[in-house]
């Protein structure tokens, strides 16, 4: 990756907010990414589901309390098509001090959209709409939405902006995909331009950026964006929000993302029960991170100490395997 090139182009007020990715960018993830790495000005939770009368000591909202999230911004997000729930729920999210709730209307996966939420809602505008005339009348907090194109065909989603258009969204964040796609194939490009001139309210970009030149092309094609949401190219390379933001790297790459991998690792042992729990997690973030690494004699090769990595079943195991990819890997960004 190329960094500092464009610096005289970067616009640093720009936002960068990191997209809510459910079982990984978590409280704990969160915090180390951004003790670790600049770049990010806000971050959005991963999903909650809606629930009528919460507390706010609920366990339910844990990962959401503020003194777990004091290092960044944060947008909680509620996943539900049950306005009352959601009503609710935002209530609670206003005692814990937000000052903002995203409804999640674009998660992708099966369990979700079978029972008509997530992007499972889109080819409902009727029932996105009678959803939003109670809440947008009765929420505490100001509502954001979080879409896709659709679930099937991406001309699903010209109904639904039509619907938003009529409250006060404060925003809409588009990701170019519908939800069958989950996260695979191309990005409708064409579908994001058509649904951003037809909003009324401010649109944000989020999907496919992995490179800084990623970013440069759509900027260059999207120029009244000025949001933009970053989430499996941000988890992949750290240095992703920095450098869109004209910003350098570290002098040693590898030391930066062996404090951040110890801040992640030791945060999950002390808020996790048993070892493959643990482990678990860890392996999924390894999942993106990996791509970043190389082996250091060849760095298009798959490093060894990887697939250790992802065999390991004890600490001990795990422990040895990524002192190993950091003694015998490169960064190959």
């Amino acid at each position: 990756m190329q960094y500092g090139d464009l610096k005289a182009r970067r616009i640093l007020s720009l936002i960068l907010c990191m997209a809510p990715l459910h079982g990984v960018t978590g409280r704990v993830f969160r915090n180390a990414f951004v003790k670790a790495f600049p770049g990010f000005d806000r971050a959005m939770a991963p999903f909650i589901l809606s629930v009528d009368g919460s507390r706010k000591g609920d366990a339910h909202y844990k990962d959401l309390l503020p003194e777990y999230n004091r290092r960044i911004p944060v947008i909680p997000q509620v996943l539900s098509n049950d306005a009352p729930g959601f009503v609710s729920t935002a209530a609670v999210l206003a005692d814990l001090g937000y000052s903002e709730v995203n409804w999640n209307l674009g998660c992708p996966y099966p369990m979700v959209t079978a029972k008509r939420r997530g992007s499972g809602l889109l080819p409902f505008p009727d029932l996105i709409r009678s959803f939003l005339e109670l809440a947008c009348a009765h929420s505490a907090l100001p509502l954001s939405v979080k879409l896709r194109l659709g679930l099937d065909d991406r001309r699903e989603i010209m109904p639904v902006i039509q619907a938003l258009n009529d409250f006060p969204i404060s925003r809409i964040i588009v990701h170019p995909r519908v939800g069958v796609q989950m996260y695979g194939g191309e990005t409708d490009l064409d579908g994001f331009e058509e649904a951003a001139r037809a909003s009324r309210h401010p649109v944000s970009y989020n999907g496919d950026i992995n490179r800084v030149a990623d970013f440069d092309a759509l900027r260059l094609r999207f120029p009244s964006v000025g949001e933009w949401m970053l989430g499996r190219g941000a988890i992949s390379d750290p240095f992703l929000p920095s450098g869109i933001k004209g910003l350098g790297p570290p002098s040693d790459p590898i030391a930066s993302i062996g404090a951040f991998h110890d801040d992640v690792y030791f945060g999950y042992r002390e808020i996790l029960s048993g070892q493959r729990h643990v482990l678990d997690k860890m392996k999924e973030l390894w999942g993106y991170l990996g791509r970043s690494f190389g082996a250091r004699s060849d760095s298009t090769k798959r490093p060894d100490a990887l697939k250790a990595i992802e065999k390991a079943t004890s600490f001990q195991a795990y422990d040895a395997a990524v002192s190993a990819l950091f003694a015998g890997a490169a960064w190959k960004r």
